[in-house]
């Protein structure tokens, strides 16, 4: 005896509600760049510096598949994509880098969690796109040249614990939206610039130890 039609309808229905539900887990799933996506953002970023700072980066182009032995660069396995490689960390300190944060393909790079390029002589702007780097602990630039204002978009870094961005030519203000990285521990601006106000939503910044917005430090307890 076939089950009446009310039955079959709930059914359906049923159905329907969990392929929905799981379709849209699925979407909401971000999708992690691959490693050969990476290793060709980076090799497309080395491709723009200088001779000179190419040379400091010759083990990069090696095995194009597994950047994960370059110099600087270090990898980690997502557990929650069947210990699937990424990279985690750029670190590139005091190497004479020649070039600019405008040619690295960040949208590509949003698994680092460290980005070290302190004590270079990289130039340009801080373009907008670093907002992809969401799963950022510690942004290091400082000791370099770089130009122009903090983009507002710095604030998506929400996961950061340490942001230096101090000795360089940074010009403006302090964006309202530096409000966001409630977990900042350390954040030093200074030897820029800025403009004299500080953003008040530094005050939603109740995690901060260390705070230097010119030569002084401030220890905030």
């Amino acid at each position: 005896m076939e089950p009446p039609l009310s039955s079959k309808m709930f059914a359906y229905l049923t159905i329907l509600m969990l392929a929905t539900s799981a379709a849209t887990l699925v979407s909401a799933d971000p999708v992690l760049p691959s490693l050969k996506k990476q290793a060709g953002a980076l090799l497309a970023w080395k491709a723009t510096l200088s001779n000179h700072s190419q040379d400091s980066l010759q083990s990069w182009g090696n095995m194009p598949s597994a950047p994960c032995g370059w110099r600087g660069i270090r990898c980690a396995a997502q557990t929650t994509r069947r210990h699937r490689l990424v990279i985690t960390v750029v670190s590139l300190r005091g190497l004479k880098l020649r070039g600019s944060l405008e040619s690295m393909d960040f949208s590509a790079l949003s698994t680092l969690t460290t980005l070290d390029l302190s004590h270079n002589k990289i130039a340009g702007s801080i373009p907008s796109s670093i907002g992809h780097l969401r799963e950022l602990h510690a942004l290091l630039l400082h000791r370099n040249q770089i130009r122009g204002s903090i983009p507002p978009s710095i604030g998506n870094l929400t996961k950061l614990i340490t942001l230096r961005l101090s000795n360089n030519e940074l010009v403006g203000s302090v964006p309202q939206e530096i409000g966001n990285l409630v977990t900042l521990k350390g954040l030093n601006l200074s030897v820029n610039q800025l403009e004299d106000h500080i953003a008040t939503s530094i005050g939603n910044l109740t995690q901060l130890s260390t705070l230097r917005l010119d030569t002084k430090a401030l220890f905030v307890s």
